[in-house]
């Protein structure tokens, strides 16, 4: 059943192939080393993303993960949820794409 549910949810994201495509998907959010490190893992495939974080700084009004610095600690935490985000570069299998993100829902911090 749970095998089945995997499935169905991967199918379920979208494929995010040109440049502006955008929807929801199901993810791990995670700050990691490297470069591009604001990282979406879409769970059940191995896409990762890349988010582009608007330079507004920490807390703005346009950034959407301004309201959760208070309580997620980059490196320590991941969040898992759903997020709206739309494509900045086309789709390449096997490599990191870079998208925009625009909303959360369903918001889930959870310590490494």
């Amino acid at each position: 059943m749970i095998i089945a549910a995997v499935f169905a949810l991967a199918s379920a994201q979208p494929e995010l192939a040109k440049i502006g495509d955008c929807g929801w998907v199901h993810g791990r959010f995670s700050v990691t080393n490297g470069s591009r490190i604001h990282r979406i893992w879409m769970i059940g495939t191995h896409h990762m993303l890349s988010l582009d974080i608007p330079d507004e700084g920490e807390g703005s009004v346009a950034d959407p993960m301004g309201n959760l610095y208070d309580r997620f600690t980059p490196f320590e935490d991941d969040i898992f949820g759903d997020f709206y985000v739309c494509a900045r570069e086309p789709r390449i299998p096997g490599h990191m794409q870079s998208v925009h993100l625009k909303r959360m829902n369903n918001l889930r911090i959870v310590g490494r």
